[in-house]
């Protein structure tokens, strides 16, 4: 009986241990939706770089507009004088200058925008898509298509305009993803 016991336990703990060393990632594949913050905030003396956001591997890149890794999406803000004043305004970019992002929807509360984005299921045929987004304003729905093929609706839930250290102003975008991984047209749930 002893023995049994022994079996099972060595048997549970190898599964256990092949469960957790393979990661969520290798069973289930990347993190198909979540929350993410970008920011145009530029950072180095003089190597600038800026941090943009990779799917396939749910996380964030030192990007420095050259070489490797090369994000997904950036925001690449647009600096505007506006009554003397500069601004800066949002923008995506997909670094690797391949597909591209499409305007959706447009909406006057978050809670218009996350009932469209909810809605929004399979990606329509005929959209034009664009390797550098027009302005990003709140509560904007838009499919990018990456550079692999893959689709990401996104939805635009925050805006900031904040200002460095060194007094540069910069942008912040809060935004909800939802990711399609397979190539296909259809998002999960």
């Amino acid at each position: 009986m002893r023995r049994i016991y022994r079996r099972w336990f060595r048997f549970t703990v190898a599964f256990l241990f092949i469960m957790t060393a393979g990661g969520c990632d290798g069973w289930f594949g990347p993190e198909k939706s979540g929350e993410i913050r970008l920011s145009s905030q530029l950072f180095g003396s003089e190597n600038f770089y800026l941090y943009g956001y990779g799917y396939e591997q749910a996380e964030y890149y030192r990007y420095r507009f050259e070489g490797e890794p090369i994000p997904d999406i950036i925001n690449e803000a647009y600096r505007v004088i506006e009554d003397g004043e500069v601004k800066v305004l949002p923008g995506f970019n997909i670094p690797a200058q391949v597909n591209g992002f499409a305007l959706v929807g447009e909406f006057l509360s978050l809670e218009e925008a996350r009932t469209f984005y909810n809605d929004y299921r399979n990606v329509e045929e005929g959209l034009q898509y664009e390797t550098i987004s027009d302005t990003v304003e709140q509560y904007q729905v838009w499919i990018q298509k990456t550079s692999a093929g893959n689709y990401v609706k996104l939805m635009v839930k925050e805006i900031e305009t904040l200002q460095g250290e060194s007094g540069d102003a910069y942008s912040e975008v809060t935004l909800e993803y939802t990711y399609q991984p397979d190539g296909s047209t259809e998002f999960p749930d």
